[in-house]
């Protein structure tokens, strides 16, 4: 198994691509530390994938709680290999009615979060030589009406990846960032309908493609990779 033996720490993991991450990374013999805002989707999540992962409240937007669960990691298990940033939330809204309030909380989560996680993991990766792992979003890469918050996020995010693979790669520490189209997960809520879920990625489609990231050769660094649906439920 490519993972034996290795720690990895997935951020937003009590749901979505988040589960479907952690699932693929425990069946590849890592041990799992599976953070998020529920505690119980995270135990059960633990609980199914067997004893040895940890489950730990982790809201991304609070310092302390990052600060909090790398230490534990590194006290239960000793080190740490793959930091996964999927912490994310969206919404969409007009950028007229976008509020500052909404707009510093997505910031907060899907670009100062994956900041402060890998500033705090950054000691043990180097340690270890180890990989982070960034999902963004094809809205990273391209622009969306009524997404104002969302793609200045993501766009954030692959700028932060870049950055890190540049001065990561003297110390060892591998950086890239996953890129996906339309998934099937819990932050569409009652935006998609169920045709347009339909053509969708599933979260296992989308961790077989993180997997397959995280397990290439080390002498290969894909900075970003982008995947897009065939058919995405922005178009018309």
């Amino acid at each position: 198994m490519k993972f034996e033996g290795q720690v990895a720490l997935v951020t937003g993991a009590g749901s979505g691509l988040g589960a479907a991450i952690a699932r693929a990374l425990a069946a590849e013999g890592a041990l799992v530390v599976l953070c998020g805002r529920r505690l119980g989707p995270l135990e059960d999540l633990a609980k199914s994938l067997g004893t040895k992962h940890l489950a730990l409240t982790c809201d991304v937007t609070d310092e302390s709680q990052i600060a909090m669960a790398v230490d534990r990691t590194i006290k239960a298990f000793g080190r740490l290999d793959v930091l996964v940033n999927n912490a994310g939330i969206g919404g969409w809204v007009p950028f007229q009615d976008t509020s500052t309030e909404f707009f510093d909380n997505v910031m907060a989560t899907n670009l100062r979060g994956p900041f402060l996680c890998s500033r705090y993991a950054w000691p043990h990766l180097k340690a270890s030589k180890g990989q982070i792992l960034n999902i963004s979003s094809i809205a990273g890469s391209s622009t969306f009406a009524n997404m104002t918050a969302y793609c200045a996020s993501k766009w954030g995010l692959n700028g932060l990846s870049e950055t890190l693979s540049t001065e990561g790669r003297e110390h060892g520490i591998r950086v890239m960032s996953l890129g996906p189209g339309s998934a099937d997960t819990d932050i569409w809520g009652d935006v998609a309908n169920t045709d347009e879920r339909g053509r969708m990625m599933t979260p296992d489609q989308v961790a077989s493609l993180a997997l397959w990231l995280l397990e290439s050769p080390r002498n290969v660094e894909v900075r970003k990779t982008i995947i897009e649906n065939f058919a995405s439920p922005f178009e018309d």
